[in-house]
């Protein structure tokens, strides 16, 4: 490559020129070299400056369309500065000088340089630490301020010509949609936050929904069988209820019944207590009046206890068979609706038998009186055709002139 050339052979090199910091091959440059750079140098009074934008200093950059005529811009502006650099021990011409150049700082390190077109070396551009500023001087008395130039932070001296300020307006363009992109590129990531912010917001009400939906389901379930199991248990607590009433009548006229037996019992018992006291006031009676038939006395009082405890005895065995008889009532009672109910069943299936007999006797009824209609008509073709056989047959006594 040019620069392992340039290691090589460093005494091969021609003497080098620098001025204002650009280096420049005074031995390349004739005297009409550098009075036609000189003149080159008026036409085209644009120097390369780097940017500020780090972007812009990059591969991309370099080979792009602008980054080729800024270099190219910057090899002519070369030139021309080392144009001037020889052609200062002559008298300086009245027109042709360079507007003046005033450079913050002349102590900056010089760029690394590369070799272009005519063994002029033009600068690289310099790291952003090492950029120049470059200040607009006002133009001196009776100077035109478009001719003069006013130097841009990205161009130079961009107000001399329709180009600069063109290539100043593009510039200032592609900052402001670099600018523009920038924000718009923020805007889109605040939107897409938001956006997955509202994503994340959706997915968390869509689980709590389906959580409730679920939860619903499961209560609607359980609600549905509680429910069944209170209509069940609703049921059972009616039967109980009629069993409990049913039971509470049986009490009734059970309690009934054994008032009534009490009462019984009671009138009983005084009637025997004062047939006893009767009974006794005969003993006495008789026992004072007839003490010697006392022993008989005796054997009829205790003949008379034994007749009524058997009547006792007989009055609780009455009972027992009350008790025995209202539970055979209650099993006849049971024993005759069963026995209601085979009837009710006998009679609807003794119903259904007899209107199924009726249905087969109409059937055969009918069968039988089409068939009888039937066999009437047979009969009677039958008797046709015997006829019209008979006529046939005896067609030559009928006719007279049959042969």
């Amino acid at each position: 490559t040019m620069r392992q050339k340039k290691e090589a052979s460093p005494d091969s090199r021609p003497p080098v020129i620098d001025v204002s910091g650009l280096h420049v091959s005074a031995k390349t440059l004739s005297p009409g070299a550098a009075s036609r750079m000189h003149a080159l140098g008026r036409a085209s009074t644009i120097r390369s400056v780097p940017s500020i934008d780090d972007s812009e200093s990059g591969p991309e950059s370099r080979h792009s369309p602008l980054a080729s005529s800024v270099n190219s811009t910057a090899s002519t502006t070369s030139a021309m500065s080392a144009a001037a650099a020889a052609t200062a021990a002559s008298p300086p011409l009245p027109d042709r000088s360079p507007p003046p150049i005033r450079l913050k700082s002349d102590d900056v390190t010089s760029p690394p340089v590369r070799w272009g077109a005519r063994a002029v070396r033009a600068s690289e551009p310099p790291p952003a630490s090492y950029v120049r500023d470059v200040t607009s001087s006002p133009p001196p008395e009776g100077l035109d301020p478009d001719s003069s130039g006013q130097w841009d932070s990205t161009i130079g001296k961009a107000g001399l010509g329709k180009t600069g300020r063109v290539i100043n307006k593009l510039v200032s363009d592609n900052d402001a949609l670099k600018r523009d992109i920038q924000i718009e590129r923020l805007r889109a990531d605040e939107a897409k936050q938001a956006a997955r912010l509202v994503e994340d917001k959706m997915e968390r009400i869509i689980s709590d929904y389906e959580g409730r939906l679920l939860e619903a389901s499961v209560t609607k379930t359980l609600l549905t069988r509680k429910e069944r199991q209170v209509e069940t248990l609703t049921a059972a607590i009616d039967v109980e209820k009629k069993k409990a009433a049913a039971a509470l009548e049986r009490e009734k006229n059970w309690r009934n019944e054994l008032e009534k037996v009490r009462g019984d019992s009671a009138a009983q018992i005084d009637e025997a207590t004062s047939y006893a006291a009767l009974m006794e006031g005969r003993y006495k009676a008789i026992s004072s009046h007839w003490r010697d038939q006392g022993d008989e006395v005796k054997r009829a009082v205790t003949r008379i206890r034994g007749e009524i405890s058997t009547i006792v005895e007989e009055r609780r065995s009455d009972d027992d068979k009350i008790q025995t008889l209202r539970d055979l009532c209650d099993q006849q009672d049971s024993n005759i609706r069963q026995l209601r109910r085979e009837r009710d069943d006998m009679s609807r299936l003794f119903d259904a038998y007899k209107q199924t007999q009726e249905d087969d006797l109409r059937g055969i009824r009918d069968e039988a009186r089409a068939r009888e209609e039937e066999q009437e008509r047979i009969l009677e073709e039958s008797r046709s055709a015997l006829a019209k056989l008979k006529w046939a047959l005896n067609v030559k006594e009928n006719v007279a002139d049959a042969q």
